[in-house]
């Protein structure tokens, strides 16, 4: 898309878009390694405006997916014609010779199939910009399938989902094609016993650390490979609470503790330990709240929730308003629990 460095903030200028040296290197880098770029900031702040002006400069156009709370995979994708798709077979229908077969394949080609921005940014002779805005809007109800392939053809995935996890491939009515064992921890009897998701890795740590430590139990790591692993083992552990506390709470507790997006950035252990304890922390409040909403239903949650302006539970991004729920909604039964998080 940019053969320099140079040409990017020659186009910017061009565009009578302002950006600095900063800018200017992540926009070129993007291009050049075909990475995703992710921005944040307030409302009127360019963000919008730097992938037009990115289009701008490399003489293409841009493809727009505008999230919000609801949107499926459909506006993302696309989907059938289905009114059309009527037309074609009533006016094929009238004919004597009607070859039904070849019709069937007709009516699912994509000149009956209207494409989404996804879609279309597939599809463009020439790459395009993909601008995806309010990406954290983006609730439940859009985690297709569908939706984590385009994403991952993009290299988002990570930022939405666990890709690591378990997929299950489903058939044209969308039925599950095979059933994957189940993970001790997902069974009944395995919870009972203790089994958790972060057991595993949790396990390895604990091997990784007394490897290290050669079996004399001083504390210490002898080797800077068994540092690395251990450091390896608990950035994977502070990853997989992101199942356990939510997107919008994992991201929350790495910005405010660590000043990072991916854990994967912090180089002082002692700031991982931090992180991990305060996501160990904001998963034990939220059993604590699954309890609570148990016992006194969903009726005053709803109405705490918005005496706190707050849409819904995912809104939640710090201990300290997770705390401020759980200890409402258990008010009026006058309990105390020692899992609240602090």
């Amino acid at each position: 898309m940019f053969s320099s460095l140079e040409e990017v903030s020659a186009g910017l200028r061009a565009t009578g878009y302002i950006a600095d040296s900063v800018a200017s290197t992540t926009v070129y880098l993007a291009a050049k390694f075909h990475k995703p770029l992710l921005l944040e900031g307030p409302a009127g702040s360019g963000k919008t405006q730097l992938a037009y002006a990115v289009a701008d400069s490399a003489e293409t156009t841009v493809e727009r997916l505008q999230c919000y709370e609801g949107i499926n995979e459909e506006k993302a994708i696309g989907k059938f014609d289905e009114p059309l798709q009527r037309l074609c077979v009533e006016l094929k229908s009238k004919s004597a010779n009607v070859d039904w077969e070849s019709l069937r394949t007709e009516l699912h080609s994509q000149q009956f199939f209207g494409a989404g921005p996804l879609l279309r940014a597939l599809q463009c002779e020439r790459p395009c910009v993909l601008l995806i805005d309010e990406l954290d809007k983006v609730d439940h109800a859009f985690e297709a399938q569908s939706f984590k392939r385009a994403c991952s053809c993009f290299g988002l995935g990570r930022y939405l989902y666990y890709f690591t996890g378990t997929w299950v491939d489903l058939d044209e009515r969308k039925r599950p094609k095979n059933v994957p064992k189940l993970d001790g921890w997902a069974t009944p009897e395995g919870w009972r016993q203790g089994l958790r998701p972060n057991a595993e890795v949790a396990s390895r740590l604990s091997e990784q650390t007394s490897a290290g430590n050669n079996g004399n139990g001083d504390g210490h790591d002898s080797s800077k490979g068994g540092a690395s692993d251990q450091r390896e083992s608990l950035v994977r552990e502070i990853e997989q609470m992101e199942r356990s506390v939510g997107k919008r709470m994992y991201r929350g507790l790495l910005k405010k503790v660590a000043r990072v997006w991916n854990p994967g950035d912090i180089q002082d252990p002692a700031i991982r330990q931090k992180v991990l304890a305060h996501m160990q922390a904001a998963e034990r409040g939220f059993r604590r709240l699954d309890t609570a909403i148990d016992r006194v239903g969903p009726e005053p949650l709803t109405q705490i929730l918005r005496s706190m302006k707050l849409q819904s539970l995912d809104r939640v991004d710090d201990l300290q308003t997770l705390r401020e729920i759980v200890l409402a909604l258990e008010a009026p039964h006058k309990e105390t629990s020692s899992a609240c998080p602090s």
